[in-house]
């Protein structure tokens, strides 16, 4: 079972070309070792923040536990700090309502992100069957596909997150801009969900970039 690690920070004022320099040099390379693999950072580019979103995998919840208790997170961690405000975290598991072949670096895609809270005393058959009935098929033929469901473990806020990748900012902006969506928002907030908010995300490219170079390399 794949398990996702997300952490959220705003790079402190002043300090950015440290920052990314720490970032590429140190820190990705530094979680790689403990067993934490890189999938993904993210800048909000609409939505709550903090605005960067840094995320990674691992296979199981034992993998990931010690991976955070080692000594080296802690310490390279601590080093983030010096660049970093407003940092937290959460640990997510799959809801098992969206079909996900593996989990991987999606490369270039730009995320459009929906994080709830299930209605207390709703049953589960029927927000199951909303989701797999109506909202999966009615995102996709807007033309944003729902990639990952994911469920909040560990970590503050909305319980469930509906993760979409989409190829730009105009797609997403299209494809939300319809009445099609809107009547969907009203029909998903309407009776089976509550605390709703969503986030635009753009790839920062410190993770796809290096990832790009390397599988270039390798088969040069």
């Amino acid at each position: 079972m794949t398990v996702l690690f997300s952490q959220y920070w705003d790079v402190m004022p002043g300090k950015f070309g440290d920052y990314s320099n720490f970032i590429m040099t140190y820190y990705n390379s530094a979680l790689e070792r403990i067993g934490i693999k890189l999938v993904g950072g993210y800048y909000v580019t609409v939505g709550m923040g903090p605005r960067i979103i840094a995320v990674g995998v691992a296979q199981n919840l034992v993998d990931l536990e010690n991976a955070l208790a080692s000594s080296e997170f802690d310490e390279i961690t601590g080093q983030l700090q010096e660049y970093v405000t407003h940092y937290h975290s959460k640990i997510l598991t799959p809801t098992g309502r969206v079909k996900m072949d593996g989990y991987k670096i999606q490369t270039g895609l730009w995320k459009f992100n929906q994080y709830w809270n299930i209605v207390q005393g709703l049953k589960e058959r029927i927000y199951t069957e909303f989701i797999a009935d109506d909202f999966l098929p009615s995102m996709e033929k807007i033309g944003i596909k729902v990639t990952a469901g994911w469920r909040v473990v560990v970590g503050s806020g909305p319980s469930i997150l509906a993760e979409s990748s989409a190829g730009s900012l105009v797609e997403i902006a299209r494809a939300i801009d319809t009445d099609e969506f809107r009547q969907l928002m009203v029909r998903l907030k309407g009776t089976y969900v509550k605390d709703y908010h969503s986030r635009i995300l753009a790839p920062t490219g410190r993770i796809d970039l290096p990832y790009l170079m390397k599988e270039m390399m390798a088969h040069f």
